[in-house]
């Protein structure tokens, strides 16, 4: 193995593992948690709807989300149809969507395509616990979960 390849994994492991410890003002050590945030930053595939799994339909495709932070914005498809927009507001609990723009084919199960577009325009806050990705209505209510696929 060449030197440049040993101090460069050398200072890799060293950045990382500064990143990932901070001192209290006690001069305990403690795991920093990750920005919540940053965990949205990845691709999702639609498990429920209310809190019921979804079921499709022969030659559907499961819907998906993809969260691009960088850019503020959110695409991917609901079943059927391709769809964009922005990401208008976001901390470590709350996330709006701006107006969605997307493609308007018909496809055999309309139904969950419509309820996953109505609902994903309600979303106003996230709760992410393990793998899966959580988006409630401002009155706290599940609309849609997901899970991480990426």
């Amino acid at each position: 193995m060449n030197i440049y390849k040993v101090v460069t994994m050398s200072l890799l492991a060293l950045i990382t593992a500064c990143s990932v410890i901070q001192s209290t003002d006690s001069g305990n050590q403690v795991e920093k948690k990750p920005d919540a945030k940053l965990r949205l930053n990845d691709i999702w595939a639609l498990e429920k709807i209310q809190g019921k799994s979804i079921s499709l339909v022969d030659g559907m495709q499961r819907p998906q989300l993809e969260i691009h932070l960088r850019d503020m914005k959110v695409i991917g498809n609901d079943g059927c149809n391709h769809f964009s927009g922005a990401i208008t507001s976001l901390d470590d609990s709350e996330i709006i969507f701006g107006p969605m723009m997307g493609s308007r084919m018909f496809c055999q199960g309309m139904d969950m395509s419509n309820k996953f577009n109505s609902h994903i325009n309600n979303v106003q806050s996230y709760l992410i616990k393990d793998l899966t990705l959580y988006f409630f209505d401002e009155l706290g209510n599940e609309l849609l979960s997901f899970r991480k696929i990426d």
